[in-house]
This record gives structure tokens, C-alpha cells and sequence, in this order.
């Protein structure tokens, strides 16, 4: 499985859909293994649920405080992702057994909650956290000028490729964060490589936005797109110096995201 699920037109990252079906696992066992308890649970269950995610939220922006400091109203963007698995499951299980105590059903829900999470933990590890890959060789874009410029020429060290358009809305929220970070941390250089349009149409953009970056590349053929293997955007690649791409987000992604990929780029792995 890849970093998206198509669904119709929509397209989902992979890494959410896991979390929904972790939580429709953890409602459904919960409801089946305390039906014939003589307190009723489905209100427990469905606090806990709420209870979590509040609770991960809470966890993973404090743990980036910094990445949200310069924007504090981007903490409520909740749809960007950015939530501590940790936290929520300490958030959750503290609700149920608040509701749940002097209950048999206490334990029975306790133990959905942790099938649930080592459903979510196995599914992550086998279907996202492998999917790890080589950036091909030879990949060619384009200046703004008509320049043909190798993608090769950067191997060695670190750098993003970020794969946008003018007419999405996305793109268009997250390009001035990245231009920011991109100035902040120039030794990992990001690419906006547009895809599939003209250079009249790119340049018209930027200066309706007041964005520059040396680094606004053109992909006419969207052969970025078919190496990110989805057809969603933005997708953003975070490639290793040894040419991995080590992460692959598709859509509009945190700046707390955003900053964890770059510092885990700049690590060696093990």
C-alpha cells in the first residue's frame, strides 16, 4: 500500500485511514466483548475516542512548541495531522476507567482499547513506516528561464521536492510557510516543482503572492509525480543524502511535520 488510498476521486493518506479504522476497531470490539454488561458503554467508548484525540493533539503540539509559535492559530488545524499516539491512548484509557471504574466493563473496554492500538502499531510498521525508496536517476525539470536542470546534481546531500500547481488551494496555503522555512534552513534545499504547467502561468503566481524562491522548477511531463506514485497535491518528498526518498507526504502538510522531516533528513540511519 502506498502513502494514499483512492477513493473514487478523493484521496486519502494512508496513515489516517489507519487511524479511523484503529478507532472503528476499538468502538466495534468494545461494543462486542461489554454487550451483556449490565452498565452501558457506548457513551464511555465514544468519550474516550474524543477524549484521545484531544489528548494527542494536546501531546504532539507541545512537543513542537516551536513550530508553532510563529503561527499559534495553526495549532487548530487539526486536518494537517500532528498527534502523539502516546498521549491519546494515556487520554483515552484515563476516561474509561473515570467512567468505567467498579465495572467489569472496565477491562474489557481497556483491552479493545489495546488491540486497537496494536492494530494501529503492526498496520503503520508494515504498510508505511518500509515504504522507503530510491529516487530514480536522470530526473530532469526546468527553470522559470527554460534552464534544464538536473535533479542529480544534489545528490550527496539532503532536499525536498515539493509538487504543487497553481490552481490548487492546498499548495497555495502551505508555499509561503515552505518558502520561510526554505530561506531558514537553506542547507536542505526544497524544489517547488509545479506540474504540468507553463512558465506564464507559474510566474503569473508568484507575483499575485509575492513569493520568490530560486528553487521554482517546471515538470511539464509530471515525471515527479509518477516517481511520488500519486497523483495527489501537494506531495512532498523528503529525500536522504544517499538519494532515499525517506518520507513521502501527500498533501498539505504542518510546519511541525514539516520541521521533524528535515531534522530526521539531516540524521544518519542506522
Amino acid at each position: 500500500m502506498g502513502d494514499t488510498v483512492s477513493i473514487g476521486p478523493l484521496m486519502i493518506a494512508t496513515d489516517r485511514l489507519l487511524v479511523l479504522a484503529a478507532i472503528l476497531m476499538f468502538l466495534g470490539v468494545s461494543a462486542a466483548l461489554t454487550r451483556n454488561s449490565p452498565r452501558p458503554t457506548s457513551n464511555a467508548a465514544t468519550v474516550a475516542v474524543i477524549a484521545g484525540l484531544v489528548a494527542a493533539r494536546i501531546g504532539y503540539v507541545a512537543a513542537h512548541v516551536s513550530s508553532y509559535r510563529d503561527e499559534p492559530a495553526s495549532i487548530f488545524a487539526f486536518w494537517l495531522g500532528g498527534f502523539s499516539p502516546i498521549t491519546g491512548l494515556v487520554g483515552a484509557a484515563a476516561v474509561l476507567v473515570v467512567a468505567l471504574r467498579r465495572s467489569g466493563a472496565l477491562y474489557r473496554s481497556l483491552a479493545s482499547l489495546g488491540a486497537a492500538a496494536v492494530f494501529w502499531t503492526a498496520a503503520t510498521h508494515l504498510l508505511i513506516e518500509d515504504a522507503v525508496k530510491p529516487l530514480p536517476k536522470g530526473l530532469i525539470a526546468y527553470s522559470l528561464d527554460g534552464t534544464p536542470v538536473a535533479i542529480d546534481t544534489l545528490r550527496g546531500k539532503p532536499f525536498l521536492i515539493n509538487l504543487w500547481a497553481t490552481w490548487c488551494g492546498p499548495c497555495q496555503r502551505e508555499m509561503p510557510m515552505l518558502v520561510q522555512v526554505a530561506a531558514a534552513r537553506p542547507s536542505v534545499p526544497i524544489l517547488f516543482i509545479d506540474q504540468g504547467e507553463t512558465q506564464a502561468a507559474v510566474t503569473a503566481f508568484l507575483a499575485a503572492k509575492r513569493l520568490t524562491s530560486p528553487h521554482v522548477l517546471l515538470d511539464r511531463s509530471q515525471d515527479f509525480g509518477r516517481v511520488a506514485g500519486s497523483g495527489a497535491l501537494p506531495t512532498t518528498l523528503f529525500v536522504a543524502r544517499d538519494g532515499m526518498i525517506r518520507n513521502n507526504h501527500a498533501g498539505e502538510i504542518s510546519r511541525a511535520a514539516l520541521d521533524d522531516a528535515i531534522s530526521d533528513l539531516q540524521e544518519p540511519r542506522r
